[in-house]
């Protein structure tokens, strides 16, 4: 059996964790209305980040809200981004200058988001630097911070994965956490705490799904669904899956700053709601086809070398994983979360495939375009399934009905 640790090794920043929490119905999720307040006053954000995945839905968030917004990067990943807000450019790793000059000159901001860090040093370093000029220190963090095995019912208060000192000194860069993601990621979240104490939050992201997604962990399924023919899906469609749209986190995370939130929060679709078929389902809503599922059982696709996650994204079996979509996000959803619809995401990914992919080519050309589409596609190859559901039929296999 994979193990969860082979499984961060294999996804970098794979999110998977403990689970339980509040039960919401299928209609629930779709009718969470977009509750969270926005702040009257108007706020100064700093952004750590902010051109790469999460960071511009934050960024659209806060200027939507009014926010007077600062981003500090290296201005490599979309340096076109944003023209019309103040970019301060440096290193996480090597260059802080310009914070500490921003600082200097008697820069303030109400809250710093910290979008990119895997490491404790990255986290006091910056803070060193900001504490004196900040309010509020936000950390985006992750649900593999949690201890594996994890046990339905779990929430915040969970065990946390741990990594032993020695090892975590040679950890320096992001590049080098591999199996020990999830650890660095509870020793980056207590070093924030400690500098900090009463001042952070901590939000904790599951799997992230939406726009400018190019890992295919998630968009596997509404592409998968827009070509159509015979689509092979992974066990009897029950097992449980969690995942939120980029935007509800972007918005989730303003929320925190803007209502001054001190908290450890889980970020997810609830608990119980969403399964293998439900997701299935969206994204062929989304797609507008008609595709022939095939439920085919776990241990079939064992045999193929069809493994979870990795070429069915998302899925991991319940009867290995007995907490995966099942963790309990209802301390978010008190203090203002949203989620929206299943088919909204997967309506979104394919809105950013349509769009972007003809700009690479034009931009880039054929190559790095095709390059580009398998990439976001991810999961399993078209010819490979192929050889899958062939075997399929020659065992003589009859398809499970979920």
């Amino acid at each position: 059996m994979t193990t969860r640790r082979e499984f961060l090794t294999t996804t970098g920043a794979a999110a998977l964790g403990a689970a339980a929490g509040m039960t919401l119905g299928a209609e629930a999720l779709g009718g969470l209305a977009r509750t969270t307040r926005r702040s009257e006053k108007k706020m100064k954000l700093l952004i750590l980040g902010g051109t790469g995945f999460l960071g511009p839905k934050i960024v659209q968030r806060a200027v939507d809200n009014g926010h007077e917004i600062t981003l500090f990067n290296r201005g490599r990943s979309g340096p076109e981004m944003f023209p019309d807000l103040e970019h301060l450019e440096g290193d996480r790793y090597t260059d802080l200058s310009a914070l500490e000059q921003a600082v200097a000159d008697g820069r303030t901001w109400d809250c710093v988001f910290d979008t990119f860090t895997y490491v404790p040093k990255t986290v006091t370093d910056a803070m060193d630097v900001l504490l004196p000029a900040m309010g509020q220190f936000l950390v985006v963090s992750t649900i593999s911070v949690y201890a594996s095995p994890g046990e339905p019912g779990a929430d915040e208060d969970a065990p946390l994965a741990t990594v032993d000192d020695a090892t975590a000194a040679g950890i320096t860069t992001h590049r080098e956490v591999g199996v020990h993601y999830g650890a660095m990621k509870a020793r980056v979240e207590k070093a924030a705490q400690d500098r900090f104490p009463g001042r952070v939050t901590v939000v904790r992201p599951g799997l992230i799904c939406g726009e400018r997604d190019t890992t295919g962990r998630y968009s596997y399924w509404p592409i998968r669904a827009k070509e159509g023919g015979r689509m092979i899906a992974p066990g009897d469609g029950t097992d449980h899956v969690q995942y939120i749209d980029v935007r509800d986190l972007g918005d989730f995370i303003v929320h925190c700053a803007e209502q001054r939130l001190f908290e450890t929060y889980t970020a997810d679709s609830p608990h119980d709601t969403r399964t293998v078929k439900s997701m299935v389902d969206a994204a062929i809503d989304a797609a507008g086809t008609s595709p022939d599922v095939e439920y085919l059982p776990a241990e079939f696709l064992a045999e193929q070398g069809v493994a979870p996650w990795q070429q069915m994204p998302v899925w991991l079996p319940n009867d290995q994983f007995p907490s995966r979509g099942r963790l309990s996000v209802e301390r978010a959803l008190k203090a203002g979360m949203t989620i929206r619809p299943e088919v909204e995401t997967a309506r979104s990914v394919l809105d950013y495939v349509r769009t972007r992919g003809p700009e690479i080519r034009d931009e880039h050309g054929d190559e790095a375009a095709d390059q580009w589409a398998q990439r976001v596609r991810g999961g399993l190859p078209a010819e490979r399934e192929r050889e899958v559901l062939a075997a399929w039929d020659t065992r003589g296999g009859s398809v499970r009905e979920p």
